[in-house]
C-alpha cells in the first residue's frame, strides 16, 4: 500500500491545495472589507445585515464548489 508521500500525484495535489486555500482567503478578504458597508442594508424576510448574509452563502457556495473541482482534479489519480 503507498503512503500519501509515495503517490504519484501528490505535487499536483499539493498545488490544488494551496489555490483552494488561496482562494478561501481572498473570499474572506473581500467579504471582511465590503462588510461594514453591507450591514447598513438588511434582508427583508430574514432580517439580518447583508454583511453577514453573504458571507455565509458565499462561503457554502465555494465549498460546494471547491469540493467538486477537487473530487474531479483527483479522481483519475486513483485508478
Amino acid at each position: 500500500m503507498l503512503t500519501i508521500y509515495q503517490w504519484n500525484q501528490w505535487s499536483r495535489f499539493k498545488k490544488l491545495i494551496v489555490v483552494l486555500f488561496g482562494a478561501w482567503l481572498g473570499l474572506f478578504f473581500v467579504t471582511h472589507t465590503f462588510m461594514k458597508s453591507l450591514n447598513k442594508i438588511v434582508v427583508p424576510v430574514l432580517d439580518l445585515p447583508l454583511g453577514s448574509y453573504i458571507p455565509g452563502q458565499a462561503a457554502m457556495i465555494v465549498f460546494a464548489v471547491t469540493l467538486f473541482w477537487f473530487v474531479r482534479a483527483t479522481r483519475g489519480a486513483h485508478r
